[in-house]
């Protein structure tokens, strides 16, 4: 009985965090929307044009890790790596876990 309580309990927790995720995304996608001319400035004084750290940023498609970029634009791993972390610190990308790979995706 008690370990019926607790996964009741474990159940609405996460059925409750869930919808607090599901509410957030929203959230950011409406200011986003409201944001747009202002992020798009935004990006292009924090990506020149025809930078590496701008290819690096287009990359940053959700499905590819480091090492893929760094194969793909013919640099080393750490050197991307760095990138991807001034891009992180920036809030231009995240870096998520997705079926046991890390990859990096596009906030803005």
């Amino acid at each position: 009985m008690n370990g019926r309580k607790e996964t009741s309990k474990y159940d609405r927790s996460a059925d409750v965090l869930e919808r607090i995720l599901k509410t957030l995304e929203e959230v950011r996608g409406i200011i986003i929307l409201a944001n747009q001319d202002k992020l798009e400035q935004m990006k292009r004084k924090l990506l020149p044009k025809g930078s590496i750290k701008e290819r690096i940023y287009d990359l940053c498609d959700g499905t590819k890790t480091a090492k893929e970029i760094s194969e793909i634009i013919g640099k080393d791993a750490s050197y991307v790596r760095s990138y991807l972390s001034i891009l992180r610190r920036e809030g231009l990308i995240r870096t998520v876990k997705r079926d046991g790979r890390i990859v990096h995706e596009q906030i803005i």
